[in-house]
């Protein structure tokens, strides 16, 4: 297959047998109905008010007497203008569906929504990633700094959030205080978050890892410093972290390469990062129907599909159970 560069700049990787797909492979939209619509009280006028969605185990057919674990799922940049659909988009709405739930052992789902908007230019304005301040590298090695620089001098907008605060972070840990309350039953909170939903999680265990229990991380927008890896170690927290080596849209040169050696060494930290990013059907993950390249950003796909294909092979040999039994072990 001869692919234009330009329109698949991964191309180069794929083998001669492959095919390019659209189709994730699995059903959008066919699980938001159970999800419930709340509004969290601003306590920041920067950010204002914040709708959040809910999907409650325990309404949904799951006993009442035992803890369910809470997921707070983080969408990425732009997803909040498309509404309640960002909860797909944050990688959740497989998560709550019946078959997931039962492989889990039920989970409460949080999925909140950035105040996003459509700014100057057509730009998306008031992301997860709309920052305080300018970045502060002073926990970075001279190194990290060096390479962050770099990419800033490229006017790279990854690096230009890297050591800097979301104007968010204090929202939504009184969002998920507010939610678990409202909870009878629950137990351990899952953190997760797609691309500049990664970054808002990074921050957020910044921030207050002492409130998370175990932590996803697909293409996160963020290179996190050496010391906070360091805490993160120390703490023991359980991560998964997801990124494709040809994601279009989110650097691993820069946001994932340099603590390669370091999440290896790191007892608590397992890794998906797959050259490609494949649909459920064994195609080559794309969505260039009309718009930006972003099939291999979109490795939240990969895991609404419980990293298995439809014949049962699976996209990571080191999750013999997928996300879900991965999830169900570490949340137990």
């Amino acid at each position: 297959m001869t692919l234009d560069k330009t329109l698949y700049p991964w191309a180069d990787a794929m083998s001669d047998d492959m095919t390019v797909g659209t189709d994730s492979g699995y059903p959008t939209g066919a699980y938001l109905d159970l999800f419930e619509e709340r509004t969290f009280a601003a306590i920041d006028e920067t950010v204002g008010d914040l709708r959040y969605y809910v999907y409650d185990p325990t309404l949904n057919g799951m006993p009442r007497d035992r803890k369910y674990p809470v997921i707070f799922g983080l969408h990425g940049a732009g997803n909040a203008l498309a509404g309640k659909v960002a909860v797909n988009y944050a990688g959740m709405e497989m998560f709550a569906s019946p078959e997931y739930q039962q492989r889990i052992g039920g989970a409460y789902i949080v999925c909140p929504l950035a105040n996003e908007y459509e700014g100057e230019g057509g730009k998306t304005a008031m992301t997860w990633m709309t920052i305080k301040a300018p970045g502060d590298l002073s926990e970075y090695s001279a190194k990290l700094q060096s390479l962050v620089e770099g990419y800033r001098h490229q006017d790279s907008f990854v690096a230009r959030i890297v050591g800097a605060e979301s104007v968010y972070t204090a929202s939504l840990l009184k969002l998920l205080e507010e939610a678990r309350a409202s909870f009878t039953c629950a137990g351990k909170t899952l953190l997760t978050g797609s691309s500049a939903g990664g970054y808002a999680s990074w921050r957020l265990l910044n921030a207050a890892m002492d409130r998370f229990d175990a932590a996803i991380l697909m293409a996160p927008a963020y290179l996190p410093s050496e010391k906070l890896l360091e805490r993160l170690e120390a703490r023991g927290i359980p991560v998964l972290l997801c990124h494709a080596r040809h994601d279009e849209v989110i650097p691993f040169d820069l946001t994932i390469r340099p603590h390669l050696e370091r999440y290896a060494a790191m007892a608590n930290v397992q890794t998906f990062l797959p050259e490609l990013v494949f649909n459920r059907d064994g195609s080559v993950a794309s969505n260039i129907a009309g718009t930006v390249q972003m099939g291999q950003h979109c490795i939240n796909n990969a895991l609404q599909n419980d990293l298995k294909f439809a014949d049962g092979r699976l996209m990571n040999p080191e999750l013999p159970e997928g996300v879900t039994g991965w999830m169900r072990e570490k949340l137990s």
